[in-house]
């Protein structure tokens, strides 16, 4: 939780502590939103959406890096107490990412999304709605019509009811280069289209794009820069700015140098970072080794070395985690390894991963009785030599011997 307060002196403080959640606790996402409402003086986090790795009941060697979306529901969280409910939207089929949530009051307003299942962005438009009955929150969906097919995009507020999305994707390689209105008042939602910037050519040409808000009717917008002569980690950032604001900002989208060491901006002694942990304790401990036993940093064999701390990438399709491998010691009931306690080779990997063949570990192997086969001594037989032919010669007969004779005299 990340708090923020302003005091004399131009003395900003931003606090970011822990919270130690309990109840219904979601897994760990990304693509998700999260909003805060208000209801009956009580505020809370609504998490909706997001993509996950596969449960582990679900994974194979094929798909133990791949993502899910979440299931279609609702998180309420308690920002004072930590206490987390989960609730289940009929009303959605299926799980999207990458959606756009705005929040009013009692209300969150969901627009857009992409599923990765369908690969597709439809005209989505839902409202849930939050209400505390006695002493346990409740969560109500209702579709509407009129959405709008957008993932990724960025929301700025532009005033008490009013919201402009800019960016975003129409499909896998189509920017969305149109702008919306969004009015929320009156407990009812009115999208409306609106003139887009002036974009600029590396805007256009650029296949990827990405920013954040920036408040005060701005947004700030990013572009990879994908030409021979940019480095390859490089990106340039725009500023794109709706409304009448002053006039060194009457500029539709500009751009801003970020490269440079005099322009970018330190942190001066007016300003600073607060980082606190709230009751950290044996339950909290507890409760990470049990999320450590599930994920890839387990103790797969007595002779195991991998530590989360020391880990470095050993084999190249190695990231950010340690290549597993299933051991089919005991049927559905085996367990993953670590490729690299078992000293396997990175082509054996490989090949385990595309054959349909089971796999059994250094300490299972010998229980089933599997060896390494010993290698065969092949009898080969010697090849004879082919039979050399003779120059072919003409056999004379007497009488052919005089027939020459006459033939030439």
């Amino acid at each position: 939780m990340m708090v923020y307060s302003s005091t004399g002196n131009r003395r900003t403080s931003l606090r970011c502590i822990e919270k130690n959640l309990q109840g219904d606790v979601p897994q760990g996402r990304y693509g998700h939103t999260i909003n805060v409402v208000q209801c009956k003086g009580q505020m809370l986090c609504v998490l909706f959406g997001g993509r996950c790795f596969r449960p582990p009941g679900q994974r194979t060697t094929e798909n133990w890096n791949s993502v899910v979306d979440c299931l279609p529901e609702a998180f309420l969280i308690d920002i004072n107490t930590g206490h987390c409910t989960s609730h289940i939207l009929p009303e959605v089929e299926d799980g999207f990412s990458f959606h756009i949530a705005i929040a009013k009051i009692d209300r969150v307003y969901i627009l857009g999304g992409h599923s990765i299942e369908t690969n597709c962005r439809p005209a989505r438009l839902l409202c849930l709605k939050v209400d505390l009955l006695g002493t346990s929150p409740s969560v109500q969906c209702t579709i509407l019509q009129g959405g709008i097919s957008v993932s990724s995009a960025i929301v700025t507020p532009a005033g008490k009811d009013e919201f402009i999305i800019v960016g975003g994707y129409e499909s896998e390689i189509t920017k969305r280069m149109i702008c919306n209105t969004i009015i929320v008042e009156n407990d009812n939602i009115q999208i409306l289209e609106k003139e887009p910037p002036a974009w600029t050519t590396d805007i256009k040409a650029s296949k990827t794009w990405f920013g954040s808000n920036m408040g005060s009717n701005a947004v700030l917008i990013g572009i990879p820069g994908e030409s021979k002569q940019d480095a390859g980690e490089a990106n340039f950032f725009y500023i794109a700015k709706f409304g009448q604001l002053d006039e060194e900002s009457q500029i539709p989208c500009s751009q801003e140098s970020f490269t440079d060491r005099e322009e970018c901006s330190t942190f001066e002694d007016s300003e600073e970072f607060n980082f606190e942990v709230e009751g950290e304790g044996s339950d909290n401990a507890e409760n990470r080794d049990n999320a450590d036993e599930e994920g890839y940093w387990i103790k797969c064999s007595s002779t195991c070395n991998v530590n989360v701390n020391l880990w470095e990438p050993y084999y190249s399709t190695e990231l950010n985690k340690p290549a597993m491998i299933f051991c089919s010691s005991g049927g559905d009931d085996g367990h993953w390894v670590h490729a690299q306690c078992m000293n396997l080779a990175e082509s054996q990997l490989i090949q385990f991963s595309q054959e349909n063949t089971k796999y059994f570990c250094n300490e299972h192997y010998i229980d089933r009785g599997i060896q390494t086969p010993q290698k065969k001594q092949i009898k080969r037989t010697p090849i004879k030599s082919p039979r050399k032919k003779s120059p072919a010669t003409l056999k004379r007969t007497p009488m052919k011997k005089s027939f020459l004779k006459r033939l030439f005299d």
